[in-house]
Parts: structure tokens; sequence; C-alpha cells
């Protein structure tokens, strides 16, 4: 790729002690995503070096950027830094521990010309999780979603999606990302009363390569659920937009 042009496809992959990771997950995309892309590294600053890692791996690799956060760390602070950073027409975000597979990302770009959002879900049909407790978790707790914010999305909290920039960030990204995963389900709420269309495509969720889950998962829990309340008492419901295709 001429690094003097705009990429088609940004990727932007948040990280935190990622390193048994990162490396396989940057070489599986750069072997699935055929258009001229980038991929940008946030790293939180991990202990475990995924930065360094990552630097030695891709460092010749104009394509790979690694990018060290040392201030206004954080999961959704993480994302937002990358989308802004980002200089390819359409930003693709997905997780860095192989929960999110690359092979689903070509459909997800492709998908994309055809809808604001493209969105990969675990509850269309053909999707699933490997964990079937933390799938029946995030099944009811989506029902729970749609129903107080009226969503018509079947998965608000998987956070593999492909959107263009520039409808991206028209969104009120500081009432956004903030927190943790439950940037993503602000970003859907806002992206519905703007009138986006979204489309849901199958997606199976593993189990991470490597590495341990830093998800406090009753610490979660009560954050995603207090802003999922912040939300509902702002009233304004979502009203009816173009249908989920």
């Amino acid at each position: 790729m001429d690094s003097s042009r705009p990429p088609k496809v940004s990727v932007v992959l948040a990280s935190y002690n990622e390193v048994e990771n990162v490396v396989p997950l940057i070489r599986a995309l750069r072997r699935c995503v055929s258009e001229p892309h980038e991929i940008l590294l946030m790293d939180d600053d991990s202990p475990d070096g995924t930065a360094a890692v990552a630097e030695a791996a891709f460092g010749d690799d104009p394509r790979v950027r690694v990018c060290v956060r040392k201030a206004h760390r954080g999961f959704a602070n993480s994302i937002r830094d990358g989308i802004e950073r980002a200089r390819g027409e359409k930003l693709l975000v997905m997780d860095s521990d192989f929960n999110h597979d690359p092979a689903t990302a070509p459909l997800l770009i492709g998908i994309s010309e055809f809808t604001d959002i493209a969105s990969a879900s675990r509850f269309c049909a053909g999707g699933g999780m490997e964990d079937r407790r933390r799938y029946l978790l995030s099944f009811f707790y989506n029902w729970f979603l749609r129903l107080l914010l009226r969503t018509r999305v079947q998965d608000n909290l998987f956070g593999y999606f492909v959107m263009r920039r520039e409808k991206l960030l028209a969104l009120p990204l500081d009432q956004i990302f903030y927190g943790y995963g439950d940037y993503f389900f602000r970003l859907l709420w806002f992206a519905q009363r703007s009138k986006y269309s979204i489309i849901e495509i199958p997606a199976y969720c593993g189990a991470r390569h490597g590495g341990v889950s830093k998800t406090d998962m009753p610490r979660v829990f009560l954050r995603y659920t207090r802003e999922v309340a912040r939300l509902w008492l702002k009233g304004d419901a979502i009203d009816s937009g173009p249908a989920r295709r």
C-alpha cells in the first residue's frame, strides 16, 4: 500500500496485556482483509510488553501502527483514540483476544457498503458463543437492553463492527466513548436516534487464544445496568426509523 494514500479500511484494536495474542491476530487480519488497510494497535502501556512485541514483529510494516497510550487509559478511550487517529474511509473495530474471529472481517467490510453499521451478532441464526454460560447471560441481558432502550439490534454488546468514518465521527463521541464495553450499546442507541441503518451478520465468539480475561463480571454488570438506566431515564426512546435489514 502506498503510505501516502489513505487506506480503504482502518482496523482499530484496543489492547492490554495481550502479548500472546497480538502477533497472530495481526497476521490473521493481514491475511483476511484484502482491501488496502492499516491496523492501529492502541495499547494501554501493557506491563507484559504487548506493544514491544508488536513493534518487533511489525516495525518495518507501514500498515501496522503501534500506539502506546499512557494517559486517559481504558478500553473505550483506547477505541476512541484509534478512531480519531485512523485514516481509512471505513473503521473496523474489534477485540484483540480472538473473541472476534478475523475471518468474519471481510463479510463485515463487504456488508458495510450497503448500510451505515455492519455489526457482528452472536444471536443471529448461525451465530453463537463457545462459553454457554456467558452466552445465556449475554442473551438475556440483550433482551433486557432491547426492552428498555427499544433497540432493533439483537446483539448490543459484542462490539465487532464496521462503520464509515464520517458517520461515526458525526455521533456525540463524548457521550459514547467512556467506560468499558458499554460504549457499544451507547453507540448503537445514538446511531438509531440518528436514523442510521444497521445490518447484523452471524458471528461466533470463541475462546481467547492466550492470556486471561480482564473482565470483572459483577462490576461490569453493575456498570452496564447503571448506563442502561441512565439512557432509559433520558426519555425520548428511539422512534421508528429505517428498519434493521
